[in-house]
């Protein structure tokens, strides 16, 4: 299955965890269910209230929007406190569970769903909702002092905090397992990227407790409605987003296409950065964005001649000076699309270098943004080492020797010493990988070798 025994048994800690708080809440009398609920002078049976708030997060996690990190956005966390407010820790338990075991999600590659998902990936989920809903319960309950069915603002918000700290903590945690990046960085970048999720989420959710507190599930139907809009809405947006990036990188390789030389250039620039964002754990925002301009850095092109972009020969002084505005050009084409602009500064500036003698506007060190320093370093290791219409591509240790001579003038010294032992490790796997498949070849062939020479049977 490919992931370390390390994550495996983080998984099995948290089946545990989660099993024994599930079997505290059950057997303690704090949490026990009233024979019936009682909202807006109606009494509900506990299993229309249990199927009511389960119904509503299904639908919730069913309508996870996965964005292009792998990550997924839904409002699940407003019911789970709903249900918090409404019944305390055991109805948030049940509902969470449900949430989980009976969604389906829609992705790229069809529908996500309990019986399609790997085994531990499935358990690992299910303990999470439970143990994250089920502990943010437990503080509900003991700071309004197994009082439910009523807003408390201080144990509510300290719900919601403990919601977001616990959450954080062990998705954080499996990240870090999986991907051999420290915890802290990951779990730091993770908490940013949702603590105002989490809290503007947490407000529906006090919306929908008091709307069915007071009025009823009608009502509380009514406040989901507009969710479903806003979901929407947003989804709409992603497409858009989507579907511009793909239009300007159809270009960029069209672009590539028409040159031998330069064809599938911006995607192993896009591996380089990344494997030098990832090094530098920068955050996920930034990433996006890093990765981004990795495959639209040279949009510019555009505008270029064929003529000199094609030049079989050295480029004279005039011809280098015109072949210098695709960088302006480009920034210019992404700065006119709202939602890239933060992409524009990272294209416009990954020409410049620490020394001031970079283009187009002679930036020096500190005025670099990091993610231009990055795709400075990437987009001209692959340059060196690719054929090019007036040279062969270098050996990659002259590639790399080159690098380190023009470290702290014209690349970020610090990314150097970073990409130059990501290279090494990787000449070192390879290396390693091909000496195993001789081994093993060799090793056939001498059993084929044994085999072959017997005497056959008389």
């Amino acid at each position: 299955m490919g992931i370390p025994r390390k994550a495996f048994a983080y998984i099995g800690i948290m089946v545990v965890l989660s099993m024994l708080l599930v079997a505290y809440v059950v057997n303690s009398d704090f949490f026990a269910f009233p024979n019936e609920f009682y909202f807006a002078s109606s009494y509900y049976s506990i299993a229309f209230v249990i199927v009511f708030w389960s119904v509503l997060a299904i639908i919730s996690e069913s309508l996870t929007i996965i964005l292009p990190n792998g990550m997924g956005v839904s409002v699940g966390f407003a019911i789970y406190l709903a249900a918090t407010i409404i019944g305390g820790p055991l109805l948030a338990i049940i509902v969470a569970a449900a949430s989980y075991v009976f969604s389906v999600v829609r992705t790229d590659d069809g529908y996500s769903h309990i019986l399609n998902t790997p085994y531990y990936k499935s358990i690992f989920n299910i303990s999470t909702f439970v143990f994250s809903a089920g502990v943010s319960g437990l503080v509900f309950s003991f700071f309004s002092n197994h009082q439910y069915g009523q807003f408390l603002f201080g144990p509510t918000i300290l719900t919601v905090v403990v919601y977001l700290f616990v959450n954080s903590f062990i998705m954080s945690e499996l990240i870090a397992l999986l991907s051999g990046k420290a915890f802290l960085p990951t779990w730091f970048n993770n908490f940013k990227g949702v603590v105002f999720n989490i809290f503007a989420i947490g407000m529906i959710g006090i919306i929908l407790a008091l709307a069915f507190i007071s009025y009823g599930p009608p009502a509380v139907i009514l406040f989901f409605a507009p969710l479903l809009l806003a979901r929407y809405s947003f989804k709409l947006y992603l497409n858009m987003k989507h579907t511009y990036i793909e239009t300007i990188a159809a270009f960029n390789k069209f672009l590539e296409a028409k040159d031998m030389y330069t064809s599938g250039h911006a995607s192993r620039v896009l591996k380089y950065s990344e494997l030098i964002g990832n090094a530098i754990h920068l955050r996920d925002d930034r990433m996006e964005n890093l990765r981004n301009a990795a495959i639209l850095h040279d949009i510019g092109k555009i505008g270029i001649d064929d003529s000199i972009l094609k030049k079989p020969s050295s480029l004279s002084n005039e011809e280098y000076m015109t072949i210098k505005d695709h960088v302006k050009i480009g920034a210019e084409i992404i700065d006119g699309i709202d939602f890239l602009k933060g992409i524009s500064k990272i294209v416009a500036q990954h020409h410049e270098r620490p020394d001031g003698l970079g283009y187009p506007n002679g930036l020096k060190a500190s005025e670099i943004c990091i993610e231009a320093s990055i795709l400075s370093v990437a987009d001209v290791y692959d340059a060196m080492i690719s054929d090019r219409p007036y040279r062969k591509g270098l050996p990659t240790d002259v590639a790399i020797s080159e690098l380190r001579k023009n470290a702290g003038t014209q690349f970020n010294p610090d990314l150097i010493e970073i990409f130059i032992d990501i290279l090494e490790k990787e000449k070192e796997e390879l290396e390693a990988q091909k000496s195993i498949s001789e081994q093993m070849a060799a090793a056939a062939d001498e059993v084929f070798f044994a085999v072959g020479s017997q005497d056959p049977v008389k």
